[in-house]
């Protein structure tokens, strides 16, 4: 090559002398082009490096992110199940099956988060010295690895979980989450110590006074449930920021995935952190139950007539009739709406497709908030978001031990946390009938609470320190007598504008404020007179009067009984003074907070008399069958007829402060989990 070149450069010389500059030229251009093509190779071999190296982190990154949305999942539907069990009789002897890491092994092992295919699976399929092509698989021997507590706890450990309680105050000062999450409640340090082993919910966490920076309402009036804001998710229960009444147990905890494949892929581990809320949300809204609900219609057909809705509506189905409108909230069901052309949140027509494919996509593009959010939606379809209804159905009505302390790992019972009969702080036990009487009560067992927290009871006999007959003495203060009431039942009359003046005749029993609750059951176990036996099918009942006033029962009122219950007066229609750091709507009438549960309401006591009927407040259903319905407007008078559209009238409203929660309430718990960022 050389020797051609020089060649070449001799016979330009002899032609002219301007042929070696034009050689040398020709040399110096190749190689510059040599050189520019050599580069561009290096660089784009040196992209495509770069490029693969992108795609293997994002893929890999993909990877871990899949992983993390299966075990958040899993998340959703274990915790709540653990914290239940944690409540029941028996858990103690078990306590392995409700440990965080038990949770956590159990939410992997569901994902199939921690490898992509089982080694059983792998060692069938006989492929000796095979290499994975999925970098992001991990086999890490511990659970602890995966997921732990992002700051130590006082006790000095970091095993798994931070829990929102105020023992936790390296998490609650430190600069990546003292602004970040919710506020802590208050625990003894022996619960403190079981919150971070077990997911534990009970009345014993309370709000306290120096952590309220999310509260509406004085945490220390009302440190059980507050004003909180509604989380920003799509399950509409209450809007996005709305107020509602709640508690929010929560607990912090760290997923990182890759520290153990690190060196093999080169890719660094992702760790993100994230907080598992569970809010006890009190039933609260105008409609609510746990069965298919229809709204708009009654029985026969007839639409509703002078029926307003402020609020939302929820219920395990929701299947709206003719017209419906709700002045504000949102519909939401657990499983399934089928919703009328004439239903409308607010004045917005509410489409009845509104859950089909695309539908949401195409409201967020439309949204100028960028929200999805809707008047409508189904808990199932709408991501990391769980709605649990603690509706016992007829449990709620009957008594259940929880048997002692040491039995369960939660320091609430189960029975006394679901069950309106446990709750009451009063109970009437009719130990026996009289045949004379039609099967009215002639001796009681009347429980009470005292001044010191403790169960106390008075037994009461008719003729003995009980009013003779079964008409009732006027100058009597005992606030349950018998009565044969104008409809020819038989029933075991409230007075409850007596318990009061009765409460205090009685050896340090508390007032009002404490005995705001009552159950009153037949029970025939344990009879203090042998009752007839051949009345034992008379059906006993119980009447509510002299409830017109129940300002005096500055923390409301709840009555709960299995029998059939009869309102046969005016009922809590005086307005009250609002209590103040309520949060109360100042524009609005208080009432003190009243609630009656039974598998039977009859309005008035006469068959003679079709009375008018005016509810202003919250309905709700026990009912939990699978074809069970719920038509909440179908009431019934004394003569055992439904209530004429034109005599009824419901203003049905949202409890819009915790001043308004009676004390005897069902139970939702919501459950969220979210990064923290």
């Amino acid at each position: 090559m050389v020797f051609y070149n020089r060649v070449i450069v001799s016979n330009r010389m002899r032609r002219g002398k301007n042929t070696r500059n034009k050689g040398y030229a020709t040399l110096v251009m190749v190689c510059a082009v040599s050189m520019a093509i050599l580069a561009t190779m290096t660089f784009t071999y040196r992209g495509n490096l770069n490029s693969q190296s992108a795609q293997v982190n994002a893929q890999v990154k993909q990877d871990f992110s899949q992983k993390e949305d299966a075990i958040l999942s899993a998340l959703l539907h274990i915790v709540p199940n653990k914290a239940v069990g944690a409540m029941k009789r028996g858990s103690a002897s078990k306590r392995d099956q409700y440990t965080w890491e038990t949770i956590f092994d159990e939410a992997f092992a569901l994902a199939n988060a921690e490898q992509e295919v089982s080694p059983e699976l792998l060692a069938s399929l006989n492929l000796e010295g095979f290499t994975s092509a999925n970098t992001g698989a991990t086999n890490t021997a511990s659970i602890e690895k995966l997921v732990y507590a992002p700051v130590k706890t006082a006790d000095g450990t970091k095993k798994f979980v931070n829990g929102g309680n105020w023992w936790e105050y390296y998490m609650l000062s430190h600069n990546t989450f003292n602004n970040l999450v919710p506020d802590p409640l208050m625990i003894s340090y022996e619960n403190y110590l079981l919150d971070k082993e077990y997911p534990i919910i009970s009345t014993e966490k309370e709000y306290v006074h120096w952590y309220s920076s999310g509260l509406h309402a004085s945490s220390a009036d009302y440190p059980l449930y507050n004003l909180i804001e509604y989380p920003d998710i799509k399950f509409g229960y209450r809007r996005p920021g709305d107020l509602f009444v709640a508690k929010r147990n929560w607990w912090t905890f760290s997923l990182e995935f890759g520290s153990d494949t690190e060196e093999r892929s080169g890719i660094p581990p992702v760790k993100k952190n994230y907080v598992l809320s569970i809010y006890e949300v009190p039933s609260q809204l105008p409609l609510s139950s746990s069965v298919l609900m229809k709204v708009g219609k009654f029985a026969d057909g007839l639409e509703w007539q002078n029926v307003s809705i402020d609020g939302g509506i929820y219920s395990d189905r929701i299947e709206t009739e003719g017209t419906v409108e709700l002045s504000e909230g949102s519909l939401s069901a657990r499983k399934s709406m089928s919703l009328s052309d004439a239903t409308s949140v607010a004045g917005q027509s509410v489409d009845t497709e509104f859950d089909a494919m695309g539908k949401r996509e195409e409201r967020v593009l439309q949204s100028n908030s960028g929200s999805d959010f809707y008047d409508a939606s189904v808990a199932g379809n709408v991501g990391k978001v769980a709605f649990i209804p603690l509706n016992v159905g007829d449990k709620f009505l009957k008594r259940q031990s929880d048997g002692s302390r040491s039995e369960r790992i939660s320091p609430t019972g189960w029975e006394e946390y679901t069950r309106g009969a446990n709750q009451a702080a009063m109970r009437i036990e009719a130990h026996a009938l009289i045949g004379v009487e039609l099967g009215l009560p002639i001796a009681i067992r009347f429980h009470y609470t005292d001044v010191y927290g403790n169960k106390r009871y008075k037994d009461f006999i008719r003729g003995i320190n009980w009013d003779l007959g079964i008409v009732d003495l006027p100058t009597s203060n005992i606030p349950f007598q018998n009565e044969i009431l104008p409809n020819l039942r038989n029933a075991l009359v409230l007075h409850l504008d007596r318990f009061p003046d009765f409460l205090n005749s009685l050896p340090y029993a508390a007032g009002v404020d404490v005995n705001n609750s009552i159950y009153i059951e037949p029970n025939f176990v344990l009879p203090i007179l042998i009752p007839d036996l051949s009345l034992l099918n008379t059906e006993l009942s119980v009447s509510l009067r002299g409830g017109e006033d129940l300002t005096a029962y500055s923390n409301g009122f709840s009555v709960v009984t299995d029998l059939r219950v009869y309102i046969g007066d005016n009922l809590n229609i005086v307005p009250g003074t609002a209590p103040v750091n309520a949060g109360f709507p100042a524009d609005e009438t208080y009432y003190p907070p009243f609630s009656v549960f039974s598998n039977e309401k009859r309005f008035g006591e006469s068959i003679l008399s079709d009375r008018p009927v005016a509810i202003r407040g919250q309905m709700g259903s026990l009912k939990t069958g699978t074809n069970d319905t719920f038509s909440p407007l179908d009431l019934k008078g004394a003569d055992d007829q439904s209530i004429d559209a034109e005599d009824l009238d419901a203003q049905l409203v949202t409890i819009k402060s915790p001043a308004e929660l009676p004390p005897i309430h069902l139970m939702n718990w919501l459950v969220t989990i979210e990064e923290i960022h």
